[in-house]
C-alpha cells in the first residue's frame, strides 16, 4: 500500500475476529485495505496484551476531545469566513477549551476544511445578462465557416496548445 492510513477500533476489532475464525493476514488486510503487515502486527499485540487499543504514545496529550473538533468543524462549515482566531474564541466560549489558532486549524485541515482565498469576480447586472441573452441568441446559429473567421483575442488566458486548436 502506498497510503498511510490508520484502522479504526471498529476495522481493527473486525480484523480480529476474522482471524479468530480462521481467515487469513493477506485476505484480512486486503478486505481492509491496508497492508498485511499492518495485520501482523495488529494480532502480534492483541496476543501479547489482549487489546486491540494503541499503546500509549510519547507527548502532550491532545487539548481537545471528539466533540471540541466536531463543534469547530460544524462552525467552520456555517461561518465559511471566520478566522482561526474567531474560531478560537467561540471555542473557548462555548466549550470552555483554550487553544492555539494552530490547533484550531490542525482540526480543520484534518476535516478537509483548509483556508483558500476566494475568487474576486465583478457581478454580472441585470444590463449584463441581457446583453449576454441577446448576444447569445444573436449568434445561435452560425455555422463552422461564421465562427473560423472570429480572432481569438482570448488566446492569452489558455495555454499555446490550446489556442493552436
Amino acid at each position: 500500500m502506498n497510503t498511510r492510513r490508520h484502522l479504526t477500533d471498529e476495522q481493527r476489532h473486525l480484523a480480529i475476529a476474522r482471524l479468530r475464525v480462521g481467515g487469513r493476514q493477506s485476505d484480512v488486510a486486503r478486505e481492509l485495505g491496508v497492508s498485511q503487515s499492518v495485520i501482523s502486527r495488529l494480532a502480534s499485540r492483541h496476543r501479547s496484551t489482549g487489546t486491540v487499543c494503541d499503546r500509549p504514545r510519547r507527548g502532550a496529550p491532545r487539548v481537545t476531545d471528539c466533540n471540541d473538533d466536531q463543534y469547530l468543524r460544524t462552525y467552520a462549515l456555517r461561518h465559511r469566513y471566520a478566522s482561526a482566531t474567531e474560531l478560537q474564541a467561540s471555542l473557548q466560549d462555548v466549550r470552555g477549551t483554550r487553544v492555539s489558532r494552530q490547533t484550531i486549524r490542525n482540526r480543520l485541515h484534518r476535516f478537509g476544511l483548509n483556508a483558500r482565498r476566494p475568487l474576486q469576480v465583478t457581478p454580472l447586472t441585470p444590463r449584463h445578462r441581457r446583453e449576454r441573452l441577446q448576444w447569445a441568441q444573436d449568434h445561435v446559429t452560425w455555422t463552422m465557416q461564421q465562427w473560423s473567421t472570429v480572432p481569438l483575442h482570448h488566446c492569452h488566458n489558455y495555454r499555446q496548445a490550446e489556442c493552436a486548436l
